[in-house]
């Protein structure tokens, strides 16, 4: 019976320790998928950026010079890098942290999927934990109610042996 009890404690305490693991690995993937598409957003601004101010501002200028004044053809030039902008920062999601959640978790697609798997675990988790600590409690219960009773009647006996 002891030898059942250490087995099926040893297997909710493995079985805790792999949904706490699982809690801390999405809880990862969020982080990093974050910090991934964060940086690559302000990475793909600065690649605009230098692409509107050196490769494609002085060809697309002296290409539109010869049918318009300079100054019409350079803003035309510098709305679209904005309207590119834009789009960018708009589109994050789906173009930087998605394709990293994706990429880090074969199942997951997206921050919302995260987010759920992430709920799931820390659940699975919880119910671990809390019949991991329902067994330890009953067990200590049972010890208890052992305890008390030998010592009952270990008293009795001695009241018994005393009268004699």
């Amino acid at each position: 019976m002891e030898n059942d009890f250490f087995e099926s404690l040893k297997h909710e305490l493995t079985a805790c320790g792999k949904s706490l693991g699982e809690v801390g690995r999405l809880r990862l993937i969020g982080i990093v998928s974050r910090i991934l598409g964060l940086f690559l957003l302000i990475f793909t601004v600065v690649l605009c950026v230098f692409a509107l101010l050196a490769f494609g501002a002085v060809a697309a200028l002296h290409a539109m010079t010869s049918v318009m004044p300079l100054w019409a053809a350079a803003l035309i030039l510098g709305a679209g890098y904005i309207l590119l902008i834009i789009v960018v920062i708009a589109c994050r999601k789906p173009l930087f942290i998605h394709p990293f959640i994706r990429l880090m978790s074969k199942q997951l697609g997206s921050e919302e999927e995260l987010a759920l798997k992430t709920l799931e675990a820390e659940h699975q988790a919880e119910l671990d934990y809390l019949r991991i600590e329902n067994r330890v409690e009953n067990a200590t219960r049972e010890v208890n109610f052992y305890i008390s009773f030998i010592g009952r009647a270990w008293s009795w006996l001695s009241s018994l042996l005393h009268k004699k």
